[in-house]
């Protein structure tokens, strides 16, 4: 299948889907897409069969969700484990890219530190192309421990391979004609990436969590990713001061936060759905030698953040945007142990009977 019949969109730069930080009147909504594998992952038992049906299933959502009314998709990356089987979410999102017309289509996020910012660079602007402009750029320096110390770097290595590549990254992105002297990467002869992005500049959605990071992110003039958590109460006003002082003036549109959802007809079938999916959650984590203390953080995004019938997650997801402030909105929905056709359920509920009463909020 070509570029071009792949999609609907036209070549008419008039016909690219607006990016996800415009339209700062209405909440968008992202299907985040984690892949998390759904057999037995000892490497000796691994299913590749199953990791097909898994990858096929949900590029199906994903095409799916764009019927629904959905705004975009986000994808993971993650490494050194059989829990998920998403090492590589520009390779998923060019699937994506072919099967859909109107998604925005990010990574929440790309783990710069372990990446080539050159190389990526030319990858997203590769995988921009291909979708006729409808890439979101994601960046983050990698939460989990396990993926850090297999690739055998220390937390300030981490601090400074992501400093140092989002300079990399987004100079690559947008300027001609560069050349770079850093610790970790040189450009000596003045070198253009092509293909270059369709809409410059392409400003990045920074994972952020401490307060400082989050300040660093809004003087860079950046859009901030984080999470949707009762700790997230005052980090879009700190984003929006850091931001206006250093001359850039950012909105809740400028904020996407995540969380999960499980949604059935009743709070009680949405519950027992949870639970299995927690038990899932924590015996995965801990097997994969993540220790506790960082497991019970992650609990909330892979065990169910949001959890009810349609009216119980209308009220929470509410509660928790006016909380956060962040008018875009990134759901996992397809969580482990859950099977497909109740993830496709809790979708269809929330696209149905969620998602029109959210989109106007006001926050």
């Amino acid at each position: 299948m070509s570029v071009s019949s792949a999609t609907e969109a036209t070549e008419n730069s008039s016909a690219r889907v607006p990016r996800l930080d415009e339209e700062p009147e209405i909440i968008k909504f992202l299907r985040c897409d984690a892949l998390q594998y759904e057999g037995d992952w000892a490497p000796e038992k691994y299913d590749a069969d199953l990791a097909r049906e898994i990858l096929e299933s949900s590029i199906e959502d994903a095409v799916e969700a764009e019927r629904l009314g959905f705004d975009g998709v986000m994808t993971t990356e993650h490494h050194f484990d059989g829990w998920t089987i998403i090492p590589s979410p520009n390779v998923y999102l060019a699937a994506l890219a072919c099967r859909t017309s109107r998604l925005r289509l990010g990574q929440s996020v790309n783990i710069l530190p372990f990446h080539n910012p050159w190389r990526l660079a030319e990858e997203v602007g590769m995988l921009d192309i291909i979708s006729n402009g409808r890439v979101e750029l994601g960046v983050g320096k990698g939460n989990f421990s396990i993926e850090r110390d297999r690739y055998g770097l220390t937390l300030d290595d981490v601090d400074d391979r992501f400093n140092e590549g989002l300079e990399l990254l987004t100079r690559a992105l947008g300027e001609h004609s560069i050349t770079f002297d850093g610790k970790y990467n040189r450009i000596q002869e003045p070198s253009t990436v092509y293909p270059k992005p369709f809409g410059l500049p392409l400003r990045p959605w920074v994972a952020a969590l401490k307060p400082e990071s989050i300040e660093k992110v809004g003087r860079e003039g950046n859009n901030l990713y984080g999470f949707m958590s009762p700790a997230a109460a005052g980090d879009l006003q700190r984003y929006l001061e850091a931001a206006h002082e250093a001359g850039h003036e950012r909105s809740g549109a400028n904020y996407l936060t995540t969380t999960s959802i499980i949604i059935a007809p009743t709070d009680r079938e949405a519950e027992e759905i949870q639970e299995c999916a927690k038990v899932s959650a924590w015996e995965t984590m801990i097997a994969r030698g993540m220790p506790e203390a960082e497991a019970h953080v992650y609990m909330p995004l892979f065990g169910g953040g949001v959890v009810g019938s349609p009216q119980t997650v209308l009220d929470q997801l509410a509660g928790g945007l006016q909380m956060t402030g962040a008018r875009r909105l990134n759901l996992v929905i397809r969580l482990r142990s859950i099977p497909k056709e109740e993830s496709r359920q809790s979708m269809h509920l929330f696209a149905e009977e969620v998602m029109p009463h959210l989109r106007h909020l006001s926050t």
